[in-house]
């Protein structure tokens, strides 16, 4: 496997189950429990979008 960067929520998204992907390089979720899980979360609470890459 290659090294990839990972930005500093890295372990966050691991803890909180992130499906995580190669990324142009950096390790990053590409989604949690669903896509349609996510949206309905997102649209009743807030979401959280980490650009630190």
């Amino acid at each position: 496997m290659e090294n990839l960067k990972k930005t500093p929520l890295n372990r966050v998204h691991r803890e909180l189950g992130g499906k995580m992907v190669d990324f142009g390089g950096w390790d990053m979720p590409v989604q949690y429990s669903g896509v349609i899980a996510e949206h309905l979360r997102t649209r009743e609470h807030s979401g959280l979008f980490d650009v630190s890459h």
